[in-house]
């Protein structure tokens, strides 16, 4: 299967390696690689392009032509990838972690306001 992906034309370039295009395919056999990084691959899947998860769950996942972010590799090699896949999978964790905190902080102040108005609202019980 062909994946396609980004490489940093300027760390290839200090690495002393010949990075001719910015974008890349590497031919990769699922069948030789584990299940966890076909399933790591699988998750930033858009055809053949590999993207940026992170910026999905940040809401950012797309430029300015509507085009997904495609994963930004150091080196045109399929260990590159699989390191820069790692870097995306970490930033789509913290951004999860996230967004699970600010909806924890927006329940827990809906409950307070409800509280709130609840205890004014309510209406005085006669003796």
């Amino acid at each position: 299967m062909k994946l396609r992906f980004e490489v940093n034309q300027a760390e290839a370039f200090r690495l002393g390696i010949d990075v001719p295009k910015s974008i890349v395919t590497i031919e990769v056999n699922p069948a030789e690689i584990s299940q966890e990084q076909r399933n790591l691959i699988a998750d930033r899947l858009d055809g053949i392009d590999v993207c940026q998860l992170a910026g999905v769950l940040d809401g950012i996942s797309r430029d300015k032509d509507g085009k997904p972010f495609r994963i930004m590799a150091k080196l045109p090699t399929f260990e590159s990838l699989m390191e820069a896949i790692a870097e995306d999978e970490q930033d789509a964790e913290i951004s999860r972690k996230k967004k699970v905190d600010e909806f924890k902080a927006k329940k827990s102040e809906k409950e307070k306001s409800e509280a709130i108005l609840n205890r004014y609202l309510e209406t005085p019980k006669s003796a």
